[in-house]
Order: C-alpha cells, then sequence, then structure tokens
C-alpha cells in the first residue's frame, strides 16, 4: 500500500502529545507501530483501525483517495455503494460510469471494484466479470489481505460461485468471511455497511443451503449491530431472511407475517422500493 498517508497519522500523534509507547498500548506492540510509521508496512487492518480510533482519524484520511477532487470522486463512489445496498443497480452502475478508474487512488480503485463485482454478480450480468473485480482486490489492491476490501471480495466470490451452482467454491470463500465477521471493529458507518453486507450474504447463503444453525445467529448478530448502531438500511433484508428461514423450517405463519411486516416497515422507512414490492408480495401470498 504504497499510498499510505503515514505523515498524517504521525503528525495526529504528536498533535495529541502521545509517544509511540503511549500510542499502541494495548494495541500492538511499539515495532509494529515504528514500522508502520518510518516504512509505511501497514499492521492488520483491526490494528490499524484501533490505532486511528485513539488519534480520531478514519482509515479514509490515511489512504488518500487520489489526485482528482476528493469529495466528488469519494461521494460518487459512496453514492453507488448506497445505491448498490438498496439493490438499486443501475443507479450505482450510473454513478460508477462517472468515475475515470485509472485516476482514482489505491483505497478508491478498491471501493469501485467492489461495487462493480457486486453489481455483476447480483444483476445477472456475467459471472466472470464479477470475479474479476474481486480478484483485482485479492491479487492486486490488497494481496496481502489487510484491509475490508478483501473480506468484502471473498463475500463476492461465494455469491458469484453460488449463482453458478457451484457450492463447493461458494463455501470455502463464505467459510473464509464467516471466521473472520466477529473479530472486525466496527469504526465507522461505512464499515458497518460493509460488515452488515458481509453477514447478511453469508446468511442467507447458509439458508438456502438449509444450514439455520448457522444462517440464524448471523442474521441475529446483524441484527444486533443494526440496532446497536442505530443503522436500519440492512434491517429489512435481514427481517426478510429470517422470515424465510422461519417458512422454511415450518414455523409459526404469524411469526413470519410478524417477521415480514416489521421488513416492510423498514423497507418503507428507508424507501427502498424494491423490497417493498417483494415484502409486500410474499404478504400477499
Amino acid at each position: 500500500m504504497s499510498e499510505i498517508n503515514t505523515k498524517r497519522f504521525i503528525n495526529a500523534r504528536k498533535d495529541l502529545g502521545l509517544s509511540q509507547i503511549e500510542l499502541c498500548d494495548g494495541v500492538c506492540t511499539q515495532a509494529t507501530l515504528s514500522k508502520f510509521e518510518h516504512y509505511g508496512k501497514a499492521p492488520s487492518i483491526q490494528v490499524l483501525i484501533q490505532l486511528c480510533q485513539r488519534l480520531g482519524l478514519t482509515l479514509d484520511e490515511i489512504f488518500p483517495t487520489g489526485p482528482l477532487s476528493i469529495s466528488d470522486e469519494s461521494q460518487n463512489l459512496d453514492q453507488a455503494e448506497f445505491e448498490l445496498i438498496q439493490s438499486e443497480y443501475q443507479a450505482a452502475q450510473q454513478k460508477l460510469s462517472l468515475l475515470d478508474f485509472d485516476r482514482l487512488g489505491s483505497t478508491q480503485k478498491m471501493q469501485y471494484a467492489f461495487v462493480q463485482g457486486y453489481i455483476s454478480a447480483l444483476n445477472d450480468e456475467k459471472v466472470e466479470d464479477a470475479l474479476y473485480f474481486f480478484n483485482m482486490i485479492l491479487s492486486e489492491f490488497d494481496n496481502s489481505h489487510q484491509t475490508i476490501f478483501s473480506l468484502l471480495a471473498y463475500t463476492g466470490s461465494g455469491i458469484t460461485y453460488s449463482r453458478m451452482q457451484e457450492l463447493k467454491k461458494a463455501e470455502y470463500y463464505f467459510q473464509k468471511v464467516f471466521d473472520k465477521l466477529e473479530d472486525l471493529t466496527l469504526a465507522d458507518t461505512k464499515t458497518i455497511w460493509r460488515v452488515l453486507n458481509m453477514i447478511f450474504y453469508t446468511a442467507a447463503y447458509y439458508g438456502r443451503l438449509g444450514n439455520y444453525s448457522v444462517s440464524d445467529p448471523l442474521l441475529d448478530y446483524g441484527y444486533k449491530i443494526c440496532a446497536e448502531n442505530h443503522v436500519t438500511y440492512y434491517l429489512a433484508r435481514i427481517l426478510d431472511q429470517k422470515a424465510q428461514n422461519v417458512f422454511e423450517q415450518d414455523g409459526s405463519p404469524a411469526r413470519i407475517s410478524e417477521l415480514l411486516n416489521d421488513a416492510l416497515a423498514f423497507a418503507r422507512l428507508n424507501n427502498n422500493q424494491i423490497l417493498i414490492k417483494k415484502i409486500s408480495n410474499k404478504l400477499k401470498s
């Protein structure tokens, strides 16, 4: 990650009057922090997030987003990611079309590849396009697999192979995600969105396999994250999947209806027209 802005990180530490020993106490060794500050050798993403939290920094501040207007480029990428959350794939694609990929910074390129890969995987496009973008993250931009984008790429690869009915390959990638989920630090709203993305699609995959002992706890964990962080955008999808799991297990029709009505309420709250239509149709059937 040659574009890491270690100067911004070091200045923030010095502005707070913290020595390396004070900053890294309880998080990592001084040697780890020293390698980061002097040579740009990034520690694990969990360690980096904790260090940034202590300094009041976000990851975006130390992973520069490129030579163009930061606000314009970041705004388009974030809006594309939000449209992806809403399942508005065409709108997400339109936002990405405004960007010149070659002029983006490395972190922006990973965000672009993540969103584009999911659009391809979820929107009935060529599967090889999705795998191309996920492999770009894993093999080129984050080949040491230290950022959350690698986990998002694992999730997207699982989604893609699942749609191809290559379940052993899908299982391989979803298991890599499952092993890391509870270790992730929920540092900011974008991180929460991304963790919920991974939780939802992993839970949905195991639900489709009938493995409810994995799917249901994951959905409960996602619901807890939404409630504790006052994030509503994934609640409708989580509750809809919970209703599907109950249905598949021959659960109470009253419980299914309760979950679907709650899901519909959150879909309306977030003006997610695609989910509103989907859940309304289920309630009518």
